[in-house]
């Protein structure tokens, strides 16, 4: 068990559990998404705030689910310099192992000009060649399967805090590792935590926002495949990350 989630276990314990089937009425495929990035020193005092406003996702009789991810992007990158570039109307390529459930998917996020992020997903074993999903791809991307390849691997464990009075679900993402797909050597994330509020685009007010504000955590957009794939190459564009990958660098003093 890592230093963090030893901590946050008592807290964990007084949430009530909720189950997956429970937690379908807050699917979210259209949602508007917002993401914090803090020092992950900050997560204890933070659940503890919210541990009256919400119950928290068991899979398993755990409420640590371990993700693994693969991005894929076109030889050129041009996923990954769509969000370097500040571009509207972007997508992400993704496959996703859910290790709790041993379910796989490979999903689409697309995010419009309006700030609403749209996800489809099929499910789909791995495969570093997606012909198998082309259909799947062409109807609801830009990109066909002979031009997508695995580029880079991410790892975490997720807590997902629910309030279904709200419509709205928190994840927690701890213990981040990102790396080049198929290379040994990853790039460390853990002294980081990355909450995200998931809510329905006609949801009413957050309960978590007031938390995330009193511990004076702003919002801080990041993408970990954009984020993960800058810190990974020197010889990639980056001008538009490199204030996050500074202060990443910083939270490591924290």
């Amino acid at each position: 068990m890592s230093s963090i989630i030893h901590a946050i276990q008592p807290i964990i314990d007084t949430m009530p559990p909720i189950s997956l089937n429970e937690m379908d009425s807050v699917k979210l495929l259209v949602r508007t998404d917002t993401k914090y990035v803090f020092p992950i020193a900050k997560l204890q005092a933070i659940l503890c705030d919210a541990a009256t406003e919400y119950s928290v996702l068991h899979i398993n009789e755990t409420p640590y689910q371990s993700y693994k991810t693969v991005y894929f992007d076109t030889p050129d990158n041009r996923m990954y310099l769509a969000h370097q570039n500040k571009r509207v109307n972007r997508y992400k390529v993704r496959h996703r192992t859910y290790c709790s459930t041993l379910t796989e998917f490979l999903e689409i996020k697309f995010k419009n000009n309006k700030g609403v992020t749209k996800k489809k997903r099929t499910q789909f074993q791995f495969s570093e060649n997606l012909t198998e999903a082309n259909e799947f791809l062409l109807k609801h991307t830009p990109f066909d399967s002979c031009d997508l390849f695995p580029k880079t691997a991410v790892q975490c464990e997720r807590i997902t805090l629910v309030n279904l009075t709200n419509a709205e679900r928190v994840t927690i993402d701890v213990n981040l590792q990102v790396g080049q797909y198929k290379k040994d050597e990853s790039l460390d994330f853990s002294h980081i935590c990355i909450i995200e509020l998931k809510r329905d685009k006609s949801a009413g007010t957050s309960s978590m926002l007031p938390i995330l504000k009193k511990h004076k955590i702003q919002q801080t957009g990041m993408s970990k495949y954009a984020i993960g794939t800058a810190a990974l190459h020197d010889n990639i564009k980056k001008n538009n990350f490199k204030k996050k990958l500074r202060l990443i660098e910083k939270y490591k003093q924290i």
